[in-house]
């Protein structure tokens, strides 16, 4: 026999047999599922009842135990009075010494400029130092002949006039 022939027969039997005692004729037991969804909608709303009324009490709860703060004790007014002028007089003495670090910062900033102005040099000599290096340039590129016709008095017209007899 083949499923489709089986299952025509047991549908047939099924018909002639009629509904169970006790039981609806619903050959589905659709009454069935709907008293299952019935007992899990109400088993999730009790339990979300029961978990709402937890969270009611543990939040009337809480205030009650918060500890409550104690006041700070009162001091004697010439003893406040007397640290009070020392924290000033500790206050006015960093700033003291605040103000004298950032007037020696300015110092050495001032004198940092100088010594990097005289360091540069006057512009003769700054000349000059471009001069020679132009000329060592030259040198390096063997242009000896260049070298000695245009920069004649500096060190390195003396090389290219060696190497130009050697």
């Amino acid at each position: 026999m083949n499923d489709h022939a089986l299952r025509q027969l047991l549908c047939d039997a099924d018909a002639a047999a009629g509904a169970p005692p006790g039981r609806s004729a619903d050959p589905f037991g659709h009454q069935l599922a709907s008293r299952v969804q019935k007992r899990l909608r109400r088993r999730t709303q009790s339990q979300m009842a029961g978990a709402s009324l937890l969270l009611c009490a543990i939040l009337t709860l809480v205030p009650f135990m918060r500890p409550t703060p104690k006041p700070a004790p009162v001091a004697d007014s010439s003893q406040a009075k007397t640290e009070l002028a020392l924290i000033r007089l500790q206050a006015d003495s960093q700033a003291a010494t605040v103000n004298r670090l950032i007037q020696y910062q300015k110092s050495v900033d001032m004198r940092t400029a100088a010594a990097r102005k005289f360091h540069r040099g006057q512009p003769l000599d700054r000349l000059q130092q471009q001069r020679e290096n132009a000329a060592r340039l030259l040198t390096q590129d063997r242009e000896f002949r260049r070298v000695i016709e245009l920069f004649p008095e500096t060190h390195w017209a003396s090389i290219a006039r060696e190497r130009l007899q050697s």
